[in-house]
C-alpha cells in the first residue's frame, strides 16, 4: 500500500520576503487549490533581483541536507507531487537531485515537477554552468520538465529556429532521457506562423478582462502585423514510441513581470491527474490548458492594475480597478530607464524602481478566485507533425 497523501506537496524553490517568485508564486496558489504545502527555501532575499537591488542569502548544501534529514527522520516525506525550482549552486542542486532521488526509488509513482531554472533568451545563464549536467541528469527521474525557449536549447542541444527543430528538440529531449511529459512554457512565433498552424484564439473568459479598443500593448493571434510575435506554449507527451505535442497561442502583454513561469510551474503540477479535475483532453494538455488560463488571466489582471496605478512620472497614484471595458488604459509604457531618467529625485534611488516593479507583483490573492474558478481551460491544439514537417514549417 502506497504511504503517499495525494494532498500534499514538497515545493523547492527561491523565497522572497517581498514579492511573488519562487515558492512566494506557487504556495498560495496550490493552497488555494486545496493543497497542503511543505516549503524548502533555496534561498531567502529580500525581493526579487527585478528590483536591481536584492539582499538575503543562499541556503548552504550542509542546512540543505539537515531538513531533508529531519523530514525523513520523523517519517514526514508523504509527498505525491514534488516541484522544485531555482537552485543556485551546483553543490546545493546535488543534494536537492539525490533527495528526489530516494523519494522515487521507495515510491516510483511521484509526480516530480522539475522546473529547470537556468536562464533565459537575451539574458543567458543566471545560474553557475555546473548546473548544467545535474539538470540534464535529473530529466531520466522527471515526470514532467517546464523549461522555457532558452533552457529547451540549452538541454537539448539544439536551437530552435523552425517547427523542424522544435521537433527534433522535442523527440530528443524525450528519448534521451526517459522523459514523459514536457510543458514547454513559451516560444515567440510570428502571428504568419501561429495563423498558419490554425491555433485557437484567447478563450471569452479572458477577452472579457480586455479593454475595448485592443491597446497597443497586447499582440495576439489576429491583433497586429503578421510578422509580430506572439508566445505559444508546447505540450508534449512521448507515449508509445509516439510524439504527441499540444499548441497553445498566448497573447504578448509587453510588460516587465517576474514570477510567471513559478506559477505556471505549480499550476501545471496542481492539475495534473487532478481526481476532481474532469476533461476530455489527456493529462498533460489537460494541466497546461488549466494552468495557462490561470496564469494568463492573473498577469493581464496585474497588468492593467499596473497601468491604472502607475502615472507617466511612475508615481504611484491609488484608484481602484474598474471592470468597465471602455475604460482608457494607456498606450505605450515608459520603460525602466526612461522613468529613471526623470528627475529631480536621485535617478539611482533604488526605492525609485522599487515602487514601479511592486505594482507589477502578480496579483495572486486579490486574484484568488481566478485560480479557483478556473473555467475550462486555455484553448489549445494538437499538431499534426507529418502535415507541419511536410510543409517545411
Amino acid at each position: 500500500m502506497s504511504t503517499l497523501d495525494p494532498g500534499r506537496v514538497l515545493s523547492v524553490q527561491s523565497h522572497v520576503v517581498s514579492g511573488y517568485v519562487g515558492n512566494r508564486a506557487a504556495t498560495f496558489p496550490l493552497q488555494t487549490l486545496g493543497y497542503d504545502v511543505d516549503v524548502v527555501n533555496t534561498v531567502q532575499f529580500s525581493n526579487h533581483t527585478g528590483y536591481g537591488y536584492t539582499n538575503g542569502h543562499k541556503t548552504t548544501p550542509e542546512q540543505l541536507t539537515a531538513i531533508f534529514e529531519g523530514l525523513a527522520t520523523n517519517g514526514l516525506v508523504s509527498h505525491y507531487r514534488v516541484l522544485t525550482g531555482y537552485v543556485p549552486g551546483a553543490e546545493a542542486l546535488t543534494v536537492v537531485a539525490e533527495q528526489i532521488k530516494k523519494m522515487k526509488e521507495v515510491n516510483p509513482e511521484i509526480l516530480y515537477v522539475l522546473d529547470p531554472v537556468m536562464g533565459d533568451m537575451g539574458t543567458g545563464l543566471y545560474v553557475s554552468e555546473d548546473v548544467v549536467p545535474i539538470y540534464k541528469d535529473m530529466l531520466r527521474i522527471a515526470s514532467i520538465i517546464t523549461p522555457n525557449q532558452f533552457e529547451v536549447e540549452l538541454l537539448s542541444g539544439i536551437s530552435i529556429v523552425s517547427m523542424a527543430t522544435l521537433h527534433t528538440a522535442l523527440r530528443q529531449l524525450h528519448t534521451s532521457h526517459s522523459l514523459p511529459h514536457i510543458a514547454f512554457s513559451s516560444i515567440p512565433l510570428p502571428i504568419s506562423l501561429v495563423t498558419k498552424l490554425d491555433l485557437p484564439a484567447p478563450p471569452p473568459s479572458y477577452m472579457c478582462l480586455l479593454p475595448d479598443p485592443i491597446p497597443p500593448w497586447y499582440d495576439a493571434v489576429g491583433v497586429g502585423e503578421p510578422e509580430d510575435e506572439v508566445l505559444v506554449c508546447f505540450a508534449s507527451t512521448w507515449e508509445n514510441e509516439e510524439l504527441e505535442t499540444w499548441a497553445f497561442a498566448l497573447p504578448t502583454i509587453r510588460g516587465y513581470f517576474s514570477g510567471v513561469g513559478d506559477l505556471f510551474s505549480a499550476m501545471v503540477l496542481a492539475h495534473f491527474n487532478n481526481p476532481e479535475s474532469q476533461s476530455d483532453l489527456p493529462p498533460l494538455p489537460h494541466a497546461v490548458s488549466k494552468a495557462l488560463l490561470t496564469v494568463q488571466q492573473i498577469l493581464l489582471r496585474t497588468h492593467l492594475y499596473s497601468l491604472i496605478q502607475t502615472g507617466t512620472s511612475g508615481t504611484a497614484t491609488p484608484r481602484p480597478l474598474h471592470h468597465s471595458s471602455s475604460e482608457h488604459h494607456g498606450s505605450v509604457i515608459p520603460s525602466d530607464a526612461e522613468l529613471d531618467a526623470i528627475g529631480p529625485v536621485n535617478p539611482k534611488d533604488p526605492k525609485r524602481k522599487a515602487k514601479r516593479m511592486r505594482l507589477r507583483e502578480l496579483r495572486v490573492v486579490q486574484e484568488r478566485k481566478l485560480i479557483v474558478d478556473g473555467g475550462q481551460g486555455w484553448p489549445g491544439k494538437r499538431l499534426d507533425w507529418q502535415r507541419i514537417l511536410g510543409h517545411g514549417m
